[in-house]
């Protein structure tokens, strides 16, 4: 590309609006995730309140302020409450671009959130989705916070997953993009707000499967060309990545390329020069129909033959049960971010360079304990063009600006964002060269006043870094499990970093066979399973924190011989757990490991294989299922040198069935602990070695109890202390002819036993036919803590007999000696008063006025100081 400039001039005075790229600046996404990108450096955001599978997006103020972000189907403030009115847009959580926002071009506190389709709206016979809408925001309402003043305008009745925007780059505004069949619909967003007439192309492959709307397409910053993502699902798992010119001008797009097809792609990026298109995919396994591993590729559009370009950047494993691969996102630092369920982001470093040069680093970005899932906000792709080379940037070189765009300029002004090298920290010059005063990242601002568009700022964030310190020789030593002893074998070379880094972490390394491939960063060695070609070889690592700046390390590829150990030894292990699958505690095999090989370290793994290459660990508790065999790998290696290769046969025995017991402490009681009966052994944590102890205090014990095999399992026993219980009321419903007791107390909790003697105990607090008397009321809790309570219980007998025969010759209330001061009165059946008498008297003998009263039913009133009773009975002759 040329650069024109018309006029260089070494201050700019600027009466136009200058349009920036902070707007970009904080992400919402995944599961409540979120980063503020301001410094050039992502830093996690905990606030967000958006949770999403696919769609979500974010705007910001050109100073990198929040203003509100989207799901596409809710909107949040910059204080994280939904905006009123802020519910129930057309968009969709599983949509793979869900949202997109676009100011208008005139208008700062207006906003258009454009709302994308989404498969599940076709799904069970609907005949129409959700098609394209957009919603309206006024940032000035609700005091600042914004209010969505109209929603769900519809701009096309079916269309897809795929939306993307773009500056027309002459002032007058956006291009809104999306696909539908064969179809791209291009809506101009201007001062007129949206011209709801698009602009459509037909062409390209006629997608017209609703399962198959899904996918992404993306503007390339400088808005040349667009490139879109066909997510096929029906009726067989495939994919397509096409690339279309675009013209700015008039919304039309042309020359279609197919770039890759067979993988089931889902998110595409350019690089922010736009020379560089990103793709991911998942592989599809065609005798299942099922797709498999994730895969990221690169594609140079500078050349001739752009489809021949592919190069695949990274392979994930097939780590979940899903069939998207992963939203690619650019960032204003100009870095390409990739998203799968993980609780960390992947990214491309420089996606500018070519090939490795690119440094992709996998699960690189800490989201602050939140998780993402497979979405990123897309924003306006203009937002992150770019118009600047930059090289060198290890501090011990001068690091060179190069501006690269086919527009007409009339002026620049650079500031490098580096104060402390004085008067050095800005220039007027189209090409310049600046010498940065230290290591970090700088924050590079360009101003830029073209002939033919609107002026803008751009921002690049340039890491500079100290020529990495790595150990300019290194061995890696690996064992020989062939067989064959032959001093070749299979290397994990990533295991030379930590040999070289000297405890660096932001390092890393890629592997090659000679110096001159290390140089040019090009044919390495694949890092997990390279077979050396002779013992000793020498190949060549090219270590770097930045793509540029970079040390060669020679690396040395030892195989030691009789390193072999085969199968070393049976080991006796004891198991929980013996059915389906067996528990296989990871702390009895190495400890057993450790006592034949002190000194070293051991790592455990499943498979010969793993072991070798040191991949998948056994780290914890393993389960091994029925049909696998009971063995395990082992490495031994000294200061990272592999020393030995073997497997160890296990022996499994199970271990005695416990539980664990939990007991109440009674204070001054005999408070006996029991492991039970059956077991060779009993060792307590007081050191007792018989099945039962007697403990004088609460608190935690526990006992190993072993089996004939020598197993041992260990029961915890919970000693704690009886909460104290309360009797709160004791209601006595004496004077009856069936008296009852009922007994009240605070806390139920427990096992609570009742007794009027204090030997006789039971589990209901309710007693009947209760013989008048003094009575000593006892509640039991646990078989431990006692409370009493005193109670008097009255009565009085149903009939007497007046005969002189001695027996029941008076009538008197039972046990009156307990009742002082009562007054018995009795009356005939119609109340005439024949009696009055007191507790100490022996009773009525029947007479009244020296006459024996006829036989009859008699009543009775005793009056109390606090109460009165009454009743009847009879006399009988």
């Amino acid at each position: 590309m040329k650069t024109a400039l018309k006029i260089a001039i070494a201050f700019i005075l600027v009466t136009s609006p200058i349009y920036g790229q902070r707007e970009a600046s904080n992400w919402y996404f995944g599961s409540k995730a979120g980063l503020d990108f301001n410094s050039g450096t992502p830093v996690p955001l905990l606030n967000g309140q958006l949770d999403t599978v696919e769609g979500c997006e974010t705007f910001s103020d050109s100073d990198g302020n929040l203003l509100f972000y989207t799901d596409g189907k809710m909107v949040w403030n910059r204080n994280h409450q939904l905006m009123p009115n802020g519910d129930n847009l057309l968009g969709s959580f599983s949509s793979s671009q869900s949202a997109l926002i676009i100011p208008k071009i005139d208008d700062e506190t207006i906003f258009y959130i454009i709302t994308a389709d989404v498969v599940q709206a076709y799904e069970n016979g609907v005949a129409d989705g959700n098609g394209l809408n957009y919603s309206v925001v006024d940032i000035t309402l609700e005091g600042g916070l914004g209010d969505v003043t109209e929603k769900n305008i519809n701009l096309l009745t079916q269309g897809s997953e795929k939306i993307t925007a773009v500056s027309a780059f002459d002032g007058t505004g956006y291009w809104l993009v999306t696909h539908r069949n064969s179809n791209f619909y291009a809506f101009k967003i201007g001062a007129n707000g949206v011209n709801t007439t698009p602009v459509i192309t037909t062409l390209g492959p006629n997608i017209s499967h609703f399962d198959n709307i899904r996918g992404s397409i993306k503007s390339s910053p400088n808005g040349s060309q667009i490139a879109i993502a066909h997510t096929i699902f029906e009726p067989l798992y495939n994919g397509f990545v096409y690339l279309y010119d675009f013209d700015t001008s008039t919304g039309i797009l042309s020359n279609e390329l197919l770039i890759a097809e067979g993988y089931v792609f889902y998110g595409v990026e350019f690089s922010s020069n736009s020379t560089k298109l990103y793709a991911s995919g998942k592989a599809v396994d065609e005798l299942t129909n099922s797709t498999t591993d994730i895969k990221i590729f690169q594609y140079d559009l500078t050349v001739p033959n752009i489809p021949d370009s592919e190069f695949l950047i990274f392979d994930f494993p097939n780590l979940f049960l899903s069939d998207l691969a992963g939203s690619l996102q650019i960032g204003i630092d100009k870095k390409i971010y990739h998203s799968i369920p993980n609780t960390m982001l992947s990214v491309i470093r420089t996606p500018n360079l070519a090939g490795l040069d690119s440094d992709f680093r996998s699960f690189d970005v800490d989201l602050g304990g939140r998780s993402t899932k497979f979405g990123l906000p897309p924003f306006i792709q203009s937002f992150f063009e770019s118009v600047v080379r930059i090289e060198n940037f290890c501090i011990d070189s001068d690091t060179e600006f190069f501006l690269e765009t086919d527009a007409v300029i009339d002026a620049v002004a650079w500031n490098f964002g580096d104060p402390n090298s004085g008067a050095n920290n800005t220039s007027s010059l189209l090409n310049p060269t600046h010498t940065f005063s230290t290591t970090g990242v700088f924050t590079v601002t360009l101003e830029v006043e073209f002939a033919n568009r609107p002026p803008k700022t751009f921002v690049e964030f340039i890491e500079i870094s100290e020529t990495p310190d790595a150990a300019a020789n290194v061995t890696l030593i690996q064992c020989d499990v062939d067989g064959l002893d032959d001093g070749i074998s299979l290397f994990n070379l990533m295991e030379a970093q930590q040999l070289f880094d000297f405890g660096n972490s932001d390092l890393t390394a890629n592997y090659f066979l000679n110096v001159t491939d290390a140089q040019n960063n090009e044919n390495a060695l694949p890092e997990i399973g390279y077979q050396n070609i002779v013992n000793d070889q020498i190949i060549y690592a090219r270590v770097f924190e930045n793509a540029e700046c970079y040390v060669i390390t020679e690396v040395t590829l030892h195989v030691e011989p009789i390193s072999d150990l085969g199968t070393y030894d049976t080991l006796d292990i004891c198991s929980p757990v013996i059915s389906l699958a067996t528990l296989i505690e990871y702390q009895q095999i190495y400890d057993q490991l450790l006592s034949a090989f002190p000194d070293t370290t051991i790592t455990l793994f499943r498979t010969e294989e793993n072991a070798l290459l040191e991949l998948e660990p056994v780290i914890e508790d393993i389960y091994i299922g029925i049909t696998s065999p009971l063995e395990m790998y082992f490495r031994i290696e000294s200061e990272n040198a592999c020393n030995f290769i073997g497997k160890v046969d296990l022996n499994v025995m199970a271990t005695p069935e416990v539980e664990n017991q939990t007991q109440l402490f009674c204070p001054g009681g005999s408070n006996i602990l029991d492991a039970g009966a059956g077991f060779n052994s009993y060792l307590w944590s007081t050191g007792e070695i018989t099945q039962t102890i007697i403990v004088e205090d609460p608190g935690s014990y526990w006992v190993e109890v072993s089996n004939a095999a020598n197993c041992i399992s260990t029961i915890s026993v919970n000693v704690i202390n009886s909460e104290d219980i309360e009797i709160t009321n004791v209601i006595v419903n004496d004077f009856q002819t069936i008296n009852t007791v009922e007994v009240l107390i605070s806390d139920s909790d427990g096992f609570i036993e009742y007794s009027l003697d204090g030997e006789n105990y039971f589990t209901s607090n309710r007693f009947r036919s209760v013989q008048p008397g003094l009575y000593d009321v006892y509640v039991r809790k646990d078989n431990c803590s006692v409370v009493t309570e005193t109670i008097l219980v009255g009565g009085f007998p149903n009939f007497f007999t007046p005969n002189g025969d001695g027996i029941n010759d008076t009538w008197q209330m039972k046990r009156p000696e307990f009742f002082e001061n009562a007054v018995i009165e009795i009356y005939d059946r119609y109340g005439k008063l024949v009696k009055t008498m007191t507790t100490t008297s022996e009773g009525w003998n029947g007479l009244f006025n020296g006459q024996m009263m006829t036989p009859d039913d008699y009543w009775f009133v005793i009056k109390f100081s606090d109460r009165f009773v009454h009743g009847h009975f009879t006399l009988k002759l």
